[in-house]
């Protein structure tokens, strides 16, 4: 396998239960049914973590779109240079040794053969602290990111307080999700659209007129409810807020919150809104979700929220733009450019945004 140059220091390789360990924390939530594919940098670190439903047909054998999803992680891990490829297969069907898992890697294989294939293939019922895992694919016997010569099984530890985990809340402030369904229900919508604890004396029959505003004033209007620290909103402040996200230029310029200290005010809104909203609003607000965690590296996050936006309003160009790119493994660190756009509609229209202060993600 060819090498890349490198200015950083090559690290030792990694111990599979580290790794296996920390794939819950690396992805947000706890894979079920699913392949992994984590492809590692010339110098050993991680360059990205990539997660697929394990499609099966009835017999257990692969189907035809599971072969097409790892055609497609291939190509993406390819074009980030990646030196090896790890896979886990984490799956409770079948025991962990049973052909129709090899099966699977041998498609992987061939579909990550302009890397050297799939250096190693792991496989386990659940990431379950205790659960077991086992090497179940390695052509060469060996490989150079995860050292696989001494321990071919072993036991994970517990995703929830190994160190990759704990960094990643402190950096981000999330705990792992049991399950990718608990990120969807953070985005279900809220029964009505008043409750107990939103009664609001400016609704009538679940309808607010919205009077006219420009640009400019609802972009502010927007950066204040965010500024505000993300209190619940009545069904006036809904109904405006619906106005606001659904002018292009307005939803273009917010997108610049997801980098600055408002940040996480910035998500409390745009989630409410997404379970308040319905249509287009719904799916305009479900967008500057999943921007939000996309710029951010969260792509779990992310696509949930894009399947939001997708299934809300289909033709919501943004989501469009920003599902093809996630689904393709454009890097976070591309959205950047759409940043200086977001300041430069801003300045168009007049509205002082607040500073950048978050740092690109990887």
């Amino acid at each position: 396998m060819p090498a890349f140059a490198s200015s950083r220091p090559v690290r030792d390789p990694i111990d599979p239960t580290t790794l296996l360990t920390a794939i819950p924390a690396l992805l947000g939530f706890v894979p079920e049914r699913s392949i992994i594919v984590v492809a590692f940098a010339p110098d050993r670190g991680i360059s990205a973590t990539m997660r697929h439903d394990l499609a099966l047909d009835d017999t257990g054998e692969p189907t035809s779109e599971l072969s097409t999803v790892l055609a497609g992680l291939g190509a993406i891990t390819h074009s980030y240079g990646a030196d090896e490829v790890v896979a886990i297969i984490a799956d409770d069907r079948y025991p962990a040794d049973d052909p129709r898992y090899r099966r699977v890697f041998a498609i992987a294989d061939r579909h990550f053969d302009a890397i050297g294939g799939v250096a190693t293939g792991f496989a386990l019922s659940a990431f379950d602290p205790g659960a077991a895992w086992s090497v179940i694919w390695c052509p060469d016997g060996q490989a150079w990111s995860v050292d696989v010569l001494d321990d071919r099984q072993g036991v994970l530890d517990d995703p929830q307080t190994c160190p990759t985990a704990i960094a990643e809340a402190v950096k981000s402030g999330r705990r792992i999700l049991p399950r990718r369904s608990e990120m969807r229900a953070m985005l279900e919508p809220l029964p009505g659209e008043c409750c107990a604890a939103r009664r609001c004396s400016y609704c009538e029959a679940g309808r607010v007129d919205v009077p006219a505003m420009s640009d400019a004033v609802l972009l502010n209007l927007l950066i204040g409810v965010v500024a505000d620290g993300g209190a619940p909103l009545d069904c006036a402040e809904v109904a405006v807020l619906e106005q606001a996200v659904r002018r292009p230029p307005v939803r273009d310029a917010a997108l610049a919150l997801a980098v600055t200290d408002l940040r996480d005010d910035a998500e409390s809104v745009w989630r409410e809104l997404t379970r308040r909203l319905s249509g287009p609003g719904r799916a305009a607000a479900a967008t500057l979700v999943a921007h939000l965690h996309y710029i951010g590296g969260e792509g779990a996050y992310a696509g949930v929220a894009l399947d939001v936006a997708l299934e809300s309003d289909p033709d919501a160009k943004l989501a469009c733009l920003l599902d093809t790119a996630l689904r393709a493994g454009v890097r976070p660190t591309m959205l950047w450019e759409m940043i200086d756009g977001s300041y430069g509609t801003a300045r168009e229209l007049g509205v002082q945004m607040p500073e950048i202060t978050r740092r690109a993600a990887g």
